[in-house]
């Protein structure tokens, strides 16, 4: 017997074991008492249920683990509960329940039904404020599609509403074809739109928006629900005038002009192929880790937020120290400056302006953690934001040059070394 075929039949005796620790007791009236959901602390040790849970999971985390691309905790506990276990036990007379090997083999069947399941179902992200003039968009396994308005009527007539009905042009679906059960490919789904999402606001966005004039303090561009609303801030002016409002709440914005053409195609396609892969090296993580932390540096908060928001990206993207004792001596400042003038820097005197500008700002984020510094100002945060921004882009160029060959820290501090101490082939001896 295979290996997969012995953990199935481990599963079925389990399952079957369930079935008769509850057919020993009162009938289960509700299974809902033992699910996942369930406090242990309501459990009193009645006809072994407390061993049923217990047993309980370790079927549904043995069959997941089976399939786990396709099957959720949730969608799990609901097919063995009442699929299975339901029916074994109170659906049917006691006269024609199944025994001994009659129910292994059901439970059997029951295990492979959920470990052959296969399922892959469009689902669709409503997006607030992106307007979307030409054809529809797809960056990694996110569609972006214009809604039209029969659409919205259908949403309207299965869930509250929750954006304006009457700015249609403003607001898009982001389609995704998902795979799994429909908790699986819901939470797929999210976590592909967050990614993409998180691109556009890292490589696109301003950190600072112009107030006062206009525009609103900062770009929205959320999954419908999700969204910071900038609601009407009163003020008073020399103790008389009132100002019912300031800015002009959130900015429409079109996705091929305020976030496509902020960058190259060949770019757009790294991108693309950082957020589709599913085993990404310690090094991409990090980048992918680190335009996140960029992302939620261009959201609505305190010019002290952002900044440090920035500093956790510069950190989350190349910090990080190797075995090496060296970098002790160094300092944290020092080995940031370094790596991320060497990965993004063209030429000798770049390199040093980006050795000084990242020694500069991440001084002034310890001025902030430490209280030095009250409020930071925003051509800082400007400043230091695109600096960042552009950070990220060299190290996702890098790391799609050198594949393999900058996979972890240890290797990235080990490829500024050679950067460091390389000679050119024609060097000659200094006279």
């Amino acid at each position: 017997m295979g290996t997969k075929e012995a953990k199935i039949d481990k599963l079925a005796k389990k399952l079957t074991k369930l079935v008769e620790i509850f057919r020993r007791g009162e009938k289960a009236k509700d299974f809902e008492w033992w699910n996942h959901n369930s406090p242990l602390s309501i459990f009193k040790p009645l006809y072994g249920y407390q061993d049923g849970q217990l047993l309980f999971k370790e079927v549904v985390e043995g069959i997941i683990s089976l399939n786990p691309e396709m099957l959720s905790d949730h969608w799990v506990h609901r097919e063995l509960i009442f699929e299975f276990l339901t029916y074994q036990t109170i659906s049917v007379t006691k006269e024609q329940h199944l025994s001994n090997q009659s129910l292994v083999n059901e439970a059997k069947k029951q295990v492979n039904k959920l470990i052959d399941f296969e399922n892959r179902q469009n689902i669709d992200v409503p997006i607030s404020n992106l307007r979307i003039i030409g054809e529809q968009f797809q960056l990694a396994n996110v569609t972006f599609t214009k809604i039209t308005e029969p659409e919205l009527e259908v949403w309207k007539k299965n869930i509250p509403i929750m954006w304006d009905s009457q700015k249609l042009d403003g607001h898009a679906i982001a389609r995704v074809r998902a795979p799994g059960d429909q908790s699986k490919a819901i939470s797929y789904a999210r976590t592909q739109v967050d990614l993409v999402l998180d691109a556009f606001r890292a490589f696109c966005f301003p950190f600072i928006s112009k107030a006062f004039s206009g525009q609103t303090s900062s770009w929205q561009l959320e999954v419908v629900g999700d969204v910071i609303p900038l609601g009407s801030t009163p003020l008073r002016i020399n103790g008389k005038r009132f100002l019912a409002q300031v800015g002009s709440g959130a900015t429409q914005l079109e996705l091929e002009k305020n976030i496509l053409s902020k960058l190259e195609q060949p770019q757009w396609e790294l991108i693309d192929k950082l957020i589709l892969k599913t085993n990404r090296s310690k090094m991409e993580s990090k980048l992918q880790n680190g335009i996140h932390w960029l992302s939620e540096s261009t959201k609505p908060d305190t010019n002290n937020s952002k900044f440090i928001k920035i500093s956790v990206a510069l950190e989350t993207l190349i910090g990080g120290e190797p075995q090496d004792e060296e970098l002790k001596v160094r300092g944290i400042t020092a080995m940031l400056a370094e790596r991320a003038a060497f990965i993004m820097g063209e030429n000798l005197n770049d390199r040093l302006a980006i050795d000084k500008d990242i020694r500069t700002y991440y001084g002034i984020r310890s001025d902030i953690v430490h209280g030095n510094i009250k409020v930071v100002s925003s051509d800082n945060i400007n400043g230091f934001g695109k600096l960042i921004h552009r950070l990220a882009l060299a190290l996702l160029g890098k790391l799609d040059e050198l594949g393999d060959a900058l996979s972890d820290i240890n290797e990235l501090e080990t490829w500024v070394k050679k950067q460091k101490y390389f000679l050119p082939s024609n060097n000659t001896k200094e006279q």
